[in-house]
């Protein structure tokens, strides 16, 4: 246990030349601006459309899809991810009318994020139907099974590395009755073994949940593709060797001995999440990733010997002397490991929100705010077992340190439920994103809007002029989507809270198709009252809205 600081230190700068050169990131990606811009209307076919990020992002594969304002898919030439930009290359053949771009990429932190970009080719075209394409939103059950299989990951990866620590250090020269020993030695490999198949398991999950598919989609050969699951396969060969490596020691570990090498290669294994978390879209890039070892270090060692206890000291419990040795072994870090994980919590804490705000404001903040609160309680029993049980191993009198222990070990089972419940948290932290949520963008936003009137339906459509003096088509529509002319041209009001521009004139320039010419006073949402005269008495009226500015 001396030791943790120089195998720590020796795994960190292991780390530092694996990450140390890794380019900054920024969390979430988010689009930066598009070439042509959401709802352009362009003269002439574009030859690609660019789309610009605040950082370096992946593109799925079949990420991005192009259609038609018939909502049919238009063969794209070529797309792909360089950088911070997405590029996909246009037909050349294009006809006048209106396009939609669909695309979803993985940012930095892992976690997909999907769009659309609307362009007009000559003119919007009269009927726009929205393409049929997947939900853009991950499948709830695909974000479940991550986070229990990250929870699992998490409980049985640190449970192995702290263990193998304190079987190797604190037990080191006490005599244990082999019974004990070979409980040691069961919970080691069980746990190293559930490690590994935890992390084999999250690889085709993450997968999965690039692409947006379901559980079914485990079955999908396109979750295998490399640049999905890359830094996934880095984790689970780092904890297969370490762990791996753990396991096969776990008698000799148990029988008190434990080898330099092999806690060192488990150390990699413990530290190996960092890899993929979310540290690693944070600037400084290094120092959060390195923070973030530290505190898995410092978590696997304070679980591994917190139940290292709970597996020891029932064995001790009538020799005070083997029970002090191992209790001073593990208490003389104890403190230290508290600080450790205290302060690196609260840095990674604070880097990945960036404001109070987001410990209210998001599904991330909120699940940090209760893996604290358990922290804390887990804290405090670990104080009152410190300052208050602990002391009482060593007073004289058989039966006093035999009651003092067992009230030691009680509490010592206390502080590892409480640190298993945190890891639990983890998991489902470490899977939400920790931006703001927003209402997940529309799978083909057109720029039209719609609404029903009797059994027509009505299409609103604003141009994508620059200032308020805007002009705005309106389309009546019968059940099959033809444009109708009706008994008489329908009839338009524009409204915003506070300011009624009155009824506008309507000119015909099309069938079932009216122009009007208006300014906006003012930026915000606009209501467009649509009256449409189906015959001398039946005038039935829908209300549409408009987004202006």
């Amino acid at each position: 246990m001396r030791r943790l600081g120089i195998h720590a230190l020796v795994v960190l700068i292991a780390l530092f030349g694996v990450v140390g050169t890794a380019g900054p990131a920024s969390a979430h990606a988010t689009l930066v601006s598009s070439d042509p811009a959401e709802g352009a209307v362009l003269d002439e076919a574009p030859g690609e459309v660019r789309f610009t990020f605040d950082e370096p992002v992946a593109l799925v594969p079949d990420g991005v899809a192009v259609f038609d304002a018939a909502g049919e898919p238009v063969e794209a030439d070529d797309a792909a991810a360089r950088d911070d930009e997405l590029v996909v290359d246009l037909p050349d053949d294009l006809a006048d009318g209106t396009y939609v771009v669909t695309w979803r990429i993985v940012s930095a932190d892992g976690h997909p994020v999907a769009g659309s970009l609307t362009f007009h080719i000559g003119a919007p075209s009269e009927t726009v139907v929205p393409p049929q394409v997947d939900d853009a939103s991950a499948d709830p059950w695909v974000e479940t099974a991550r986070a229990v299989v990250a929870a699992i990951n998490y409980l049985s990866l640190l449970l192995a590395g702290g263990l193998l620590l304190f079987a190797g250090r604190a037990t080191a020269g006490i005599r244990l009755l082999p019974e004990v020993r070979g409980r040691l030695r069961r919970v080691l490999r069980g746990a190293a073994v559930i490690g590994v198949a935890s992390a084999l398991l999250a690889v085709p999950l993450v997968g999965a949940y690039q692409l947006g598919l379901g559980l079914d989609g485990l079955v999908d050969p396109a979750i295998w593709e490399l640049s999905l699951i890359r830094e996934d396969l880095v984790v689970l060969v780092l904890q297969a060797v370490g762990l791996g490596a753990a396991a096969l020691a776990a008698g000799r570990v148990a029988a008190g001995g434990s080898p330099l090498a092999v806690e060192l290669v488990a150390a990699l294994a413990v530290i190996s999440p960092a890899l993929v978390g979310h540290s690693r879209a944070y600037e400084p890039t290094t120092l959060l990733v390195l923070t973030d070892a530290l505190h898995l270090l410092a978590g696997a060692t304070w679980l591994g010997g917190l139940v290292g206890l709970a597996l020891v000291l029932g064995s001790v419990r009538g020799r005070a002397r083997d029970a002090a040795v191992v209790l001073a072994r593990f208490s003389t870090i104890a403190a230290g490991l508290l600080l450790v994980l205290a302060v690196t919590g609260t840095l990674l804490g604070w880097r990945i929100l960036g404001s109070w705000s987001g410990l209210v404001e998001t599904t991330y903040g909120r699940l940090l705010l209760v893996k604290l609160g358990i922290a804390g309680l887990v804290a405090l029993v670990a104080a009152w077992n410190r300052l208050r049980l602990l002391p009482g191993v060593s007073v004289v009198g058989h039966d006093q340190q035999r009651r003092a222990v067992d009230r030691v070990r009680r509490a010592v089972a206390v502080e590892a439920l409480g640190l298993v419940a945190v890891l639990g948290v983890t998991g489902f932290l470490v899977e939400k994103s920790p931006s703001a949520e927003s209402a997940a963008p529309p799978a083909a936003s057109t720029d039209v809007v719609t609404g029903v009137a009797d059994d027509y339906r009505v299409l609103a459509v604003l141009d994508e002029t620059d200032g308020r003096q805007r002009q705005v088509s309106v389309q009546i529509q019968d059940e099959t989507g033809e444009p109708v002319d009706l008994y008489q041209a329908p009839t338009l009001e524009v409204s915003a809270p506070g300011i009624d521009l009155g009824e506008i004139p309507l000119v015909p320039s099309g069938a079932g198709t009216y122009l009007a010419d208006l300014v906006f006073p003012r930026d915000g949402t606009w209501q467009l009252q649509v009256g449409v005269r189906i015959d001398e008495f039946t005038n039935p009226v829908t209300t549409l809205e408009v987004e202006v500015g």
